[in-house]
């Protein structure tokens, strides 16, 4: 098991850990609904030094990434970063991941931690001359400031204007007199700031960020949290909502899916869009008391099973249970479901997404 550079942080303050794609990381401090709630109305800090950093650099780094991405590369900004899937040539999700454009030869991507080896094999396969593709997750710690307060409390540390960064930007500076990247992106969403730096920069940081975010009422927040918060805000989990048997259109994202250009998924997307997207993600509500829906857990109608929930739990904010779940197109929002849960079938509706509406994007231009 991998500890990240926060490790020693999280043990003095009493952390709760378990393993987690194959590091010893942080569940929970106090309790998750704590931290939740935390995250909701101040701000918490997270330790996503577990993320994996992949940069291709050259003059061929952004049509080798285009290539790649299902989500448009060549039109972003120096300065801009953006949600992207990256697919197999039958459509399958390899993985959901952002984008940073540092530069027209250099490009820097953050992948989720549990397939760090996969994408980078990937992405090397596709690797040629102008492009060199380098994984550096081992070199980067990643701290997540996330919450309303975010701002105020960056404010107190940061030597660079990072609070003039809209969504999906970012940039380069110092940090309690550390060099950092900062993009405004989250995991939450609430309005936030993800760290990027050394791992011997990483602990003083973290420190500094609690002092000076006592005031705000920050807490550090567990990975327990940092899930309920994004699964009420419907942000998809790989492993839960993606894999590499569900496609993109089927998930929700078509908003990153860009058939004006040419992407390795493309011809096989496409065909599934001409033959109809037989399946989609959906928010159910659960009506009945007497279990929670979990990550597999079949969703019937009537007696006969119509898809599966890929996330469930309780939903903090917004005081209920709840569930993501893949259903036939044709179900429509107000349609009555039910999930198995201990054997027995359990009263659902299918209901608008998100659960919760978060802050995140405020700043967006």
């Amino acid at each position: 098991m991998k500890r990240t550079p926060l490790y020693e942080k999280h043990v003095a303050l009493g952390a709760q850990i378990v393993p987690f794609a194959g590091y010893e990381m942080p569940i929970q401090y106090t309790s998750i609904l704590d931290e939740h709630k935390t995250v909701r109305e101040n701000a918490g800090l997270f330790d996503v030094s577990h993320m994996g950093e992949i940069e291709i650099k050259g003059p061929e780094a952004v049509a080798l990434t285009d290539q790649i991405m299902s989500n448009n590369v060549a039109d972003m900004k120096p300065g801009t970063a953006e949600y992207t899937v990256m697919c197999k040539e039958d459509g399958g999700i390899i993985d959901d991941l952002f984008i940073h454009y540092v530069s027209k030869d250099h490009i820097f991507l953050v992948v989720n931690a549990s397939n760090v080896d996969k994408d980078f094999a990937w992405i090397k396969s596709h690797e040629r001359p102008g492009a060199q593709v380098t994984n550096l997750s081992d070199q980067y710690a990643e701290i997540a400031l996330q919450g309303p307060k975010a701002e105020d409390i960056i404010r107190k540390v940061a030597e660079f204007p990072v609070w003039d960064l809209p969504y999906f930007h970012f940039g380069y500076g110092k940090v309690a007199g550390r060099e950092v990247m900062v993009a405004r992106t989250g995991y939450t969403g609430e309005d936030g700031f993800e760290i990027y730096t050394s791992n011997q920069d990483a602990p003083y940081i973290w420190d500094e960020l609690l002092r000076v975010g006592k005031e705000f009422g920050i807490k550090p927040i567990g990975l327990g949290a940092r899930d309920t918060l994004r699964f009420e805000v419907c942000y998809w989990l790989y492993g839960n909502e993606l894999d590499e048997t569900i496609n993109p259109l089927e998930a929700g994202q078509k908003f990153v899916v860009k058939f004006e250009k040419d992407f390795i998924g493309k011809a096989a997307l496409l065909k599934a869009e001409a033959d109809g997207i037989k399946r989609k993600l959906v928010c159910l509500k659960m009506l009945e008391e007497g279990g929670i829906p979990r990550s597999h857990f079949k969703v019937f109608d009537g007696s006969t099973e119509i898809g599966f929930v890929t996330s469930g739990g309780m939903l903090p904010t917004a005081g209920y249970v709840g569930a993501m779940a893949y259903v036939p197109t044709t179900y429509k929002v107000g349609t009555k479901v039910s999930v198995e849960i201990r054997g027995r079938k359990l009263a659902a509706e299918i209901i608008k997404k998100p659960f919760y509406k978060g802050t995140s994007g405020k700043k967006r231009e």
